[in-house]
């Protein structure tokens, strides 16, 4: 799963408006921006968290001289203990996240729906724009087709083809 942070506003926007307008919760409208900027906070927060248990489990990498393919097990294990939730399980981890926010905030005046819907509906929201990835990864794989998969050159030009098609879609 990948959440661009140029996705990170309007995500949230559309999160706020879908349970409002669905009347799930309550917002005053003077208040929409604000709930709307703790929900951006959650999201960046989870994505800071995401990076550091990563940078955690190169160093440790290194530092042990274990190999790169035992990285996704030492990132997982570091997850764990921080008792973060990383792969198919983040979105309900930032959907929790969320929930217990408009629990605890003043800004949301009434909640009416059960966690397990408000979860459902945010997980939804968040699926319209996750699938920005798959569609970027096959555009980019179609403009380097004409190189061998997997070499050398076609890592390199992977990289830099789909750096550059994220930056025109306003992702990065």
């Amino acid at each position: 799963m990948k959440i661009y942070r140029g996705k990170i506003t309007p995500i949230s926007q559309d999160i706020v408006t879908t349970l409002v307008n669905e009347g799930d919760i309550e917002v005053p409208t003077e208040q929409v921006p604000e709930v709307v900027l703790d929900i951006e906070a959650i999201i960046k927060e989870y994505l800071r968290m995401d990076e550091e248990i990563s940078s955690l489990a190169r160093d440790q990498l290194q530092k042990k001289g274990i190999s790169y393919t035992e990285f996704g097990k030492l990132r997982r294990i570091i997850a764990e203990e921080k008792n973060f939730e990383m792969g198919d399980r983040a979105l309900h981890w930032i959907a929790h996240q969320i929930i217990e926010c408009f629990l605890i905030n003043n800004r949301v005046a009434e909640i009416f729906s059960e966690d397990p819907v408000l979860r459902k509906k945010i997980i939804r929201v968040f699926g319209q724009y996750l699938g920005l990835e798959e569609q970027v990864d096959r555009e980019t794989r179609e403009r380097i087709k004409n190189l061998a998969e997997g070499s050398p050159e076609w890592e390199l030009e992977y990289q830099r083809v789909h750096a550059q098609i994220t930056r025109r879609k306003g992702l990065t």
